[in-house]
């Protein structure tokens, strides 16, 4: 079969990649020496109910790659737009990430957002190869749900619930 997509112009499979609004989260961990560790994903998503399975991708060239690659944990906080500034610094290489937020750390010192629209804690199941990404397939073993609602990602911003796309 002939690869159709040979050509892409990967500024177009960008901007068609933005076309499709999704949620945002900010995932979280801590190294081995108690460290902790985040970044910001547009891509997470239910994998299974039975067991309960969640996956969010993670680029292979992120500073805390490694240490995600070799967590025990993660946990997936489901940014409200109250977040969206923090949420632009899990995405930013080099930041203090956790000097921003008002982190809260869970019995085994994972950081989470306790006023995000969820907070899902996971033991990581596997992590699987995917292009420039990883994909981290997390067991749920624990699922909250706050007050607030979620805020999307959408053509290079964020949109709120409710709010007229451009």
């Amino acid at each position: 079969m002939v690869d159709q997509f040979q050509g892409l112009d990967p500024a177009a499979f960008r901007s068609a990649l933005a076309r499709f609004p999704s949620g945002v989260t900010i995932v979280t961990t801590r190294s081995a020496s108690g460290m902790p560790h985040g970044f910001t994903a547009s891509s997470f998503a239910a994998l299974s109910l039975d067991p309960p399975l969640v996956l969010v991708c993670l680029d292979r060239g992120a500073d805390c790659s490694p240490v995600f690659m070799a967590a025990e944990r993660f946990i997936v906080n489901i940014v409200t737009p109250a977040h969206a500034e923090l949420a632009i610094k899990f995405a930013t290489k080099g930041e203090n990430k956790f000097a921003y937020g008002a982190f809260e750390f869970d019995e085994s010192g994972h950081p989470l957002l306790p006023d995000a629209a969820a907070v899902i804690r996971c033991e990581l199941e596997h992590v699987v190869p995917g292009g420039d990404h990883v994909i981290l397939i997390g067991r749920v073993d624990d699922a909250r749900t706050g007050s607030g609602k979620p805020v999307t990602w959408y053509r290079g911003g964020f949109l709120h619930l409710g709010e007229s796309a451009a």
